[in-house]
């Protein structure tokens, strides 16, 4: 559900404009059915629209703050890592000089290596085919890492030594990290949730309009923007890829500079 999510809403505009106009439609709705009431002059009915209108959207911003503490817990985690993998990296790599020297070297390269393949295929998340790419060029780096530190370690093992592992093993755990909070997205349900209740909302709205014989711009078209706009800005965070909120590269791009070899 989730991919077919990604693959429906790949622009900010379509995004935005589905939820919009389809809002705005239960707008409508409500306005056409609430003029009815009016029509009518049924008092009663008309006595407990007020209150539905208020519990229904009260519902909706209760979920619509929900999702949007989700999004931002989430992107504020993938943002964390990214410092979290450079730091990993950056620490491996000044440690690596306490391997034996026949390791030492080669491990550098490697990290060197490792950065590059972060830089360039970690903003491809979205790309399936790229983005696995990346992740097979990384692992096989990875190996080649993990036999460096596994060899230096049997050939002197003693707590200098160790602690250099450690910061390898740090890097290969960070991975894993960025590669799970690049996954946890908002669950599909929740959006089937937060869409329905939406949808009432301007439906109520427009129909509180309607029963007292008005047609009222915010009801059939400034809340139903609203709300898409707040579903942008949630869908826009729960996103891994680049977006128009997007997760900063800056510390693996400051740490690849640091890390190029001297001409």
């Amino acid at each position: 559900m989730d991919s077919i999510l990604d693959e429906l809403f790949d622009n900010a505009l379509l995004v935005f404009a589905l939820p919009a106009l389809a809002l705005a439609v239960c707008a409508e709705i409500g306005v056409r059915l609430g003029l009815r009431v009016h029509a009518s002059r049924d008092a009663a009915r008309k006595g407990t629209i007020g209150g539905i209108q208020a519990a229904v959207l009260g519902l909706l911003g209760l979920l619509l703050g929900f999702t949007f503490a989700m999004a931002v817990s989430r992107f504020d985690t993938r943002r964390a890592l990214v410092v979290q993998d450079a730091n990993a990296v950056g620490t491996a790599y000044l440690r690596a000089s306490l391997l034996p020297e026949e390791h030492a070297g080669a491990v550098e390269d490697l990290l060197r290596r490792y950065v590059d393949l972060l830089v360039e295929y970690q903003p491809h998340f979205d790309d399936r085919a790229k983005f696995a790419e990346g992740l097979r060029l990384g692992a096989g780096v990875q190996e080649e890492i993990w036999a460096h530190a596994v060899a230096a370690a049997k050939k002197d093992p003693s707590a200098v030594v160790a602690i250099a592992v450690a910061s390898l093993n740090d890097v290969l755990d960070a991975e894993s990290e960025r590669l799970a909070a690049g996954r946890a997205r908002i669950p599909s349900g929740v959006w089937a949730i937060l869409l329905i209740v939406s949808g009432l909302g301007c439906l109520t709205s427009g129909y509180a309009s309607g029963a007292e014989g008005i047609r009222s711009r915010f009801s059939s078209l400034v809340l139903p923007c609203l709300v898409a706009i707040v579903l942008l800005l949630i869908f826009d965070l729960n996103q891994p890829r680049h977006g128009l909120i997007g997760v900063s590269q800056q510390p693996l791009w400051d740490l690849q500079a640091s890390l190029k070899e001297p001409s």
